[in-house]
């Protein structure tokens, strides 16, 4: 691995609107103030990237009284064409995607 292969290449990035449950939001951006030097839009990225290459369908039920909220991201153009297979694929909308992409990350990193 190279010095630089950590990064991504630069590409198209899509300001999308997407609702997320504020808890998962919650701690993607206590990650990102206290645990990497990265953006809370960074890491939904990378949430989504890692969904995408795992396919890791897992259905959750959201707690009772969970707020979700709109949110402005900027995701990856080419993330955003392979939510949308996914979409057509496993009949989800593309915010339950996203969702779940992050559900998943945060699990992984509590083990």
């Amino acid at each position: 691995m190279g010095a630089f292969d950590r990064f991504w290449k630069k590409g198209n990035l899509l300001k999308k609107t997407i609702v997320i449950d504020n808890t998962f939001y919650e701690k993607l951006k206590e990650l990102a103030k206290t645990r990497y030097q990265t953006s809370t839009n960074q890491l939904i990225n990378a949430c989504i990237e890692e969904f995408i290459q795992t396919q890791n369908i897992t259905s959750y039920e959201k707690p009772k009284g969970e707020i979700s909220e709109q949110r402005s991201l900027l995701i990856r153009e080419e993330l955003f064409e392979e939510l949308e297979q996914m979409k057509e694929k496993y009949n989800l909308s593309i915010y339950k995607l996203v969702n779940i992409a992050i559900k998943n990350a945060l699990e992984a990193g509590e083990k």
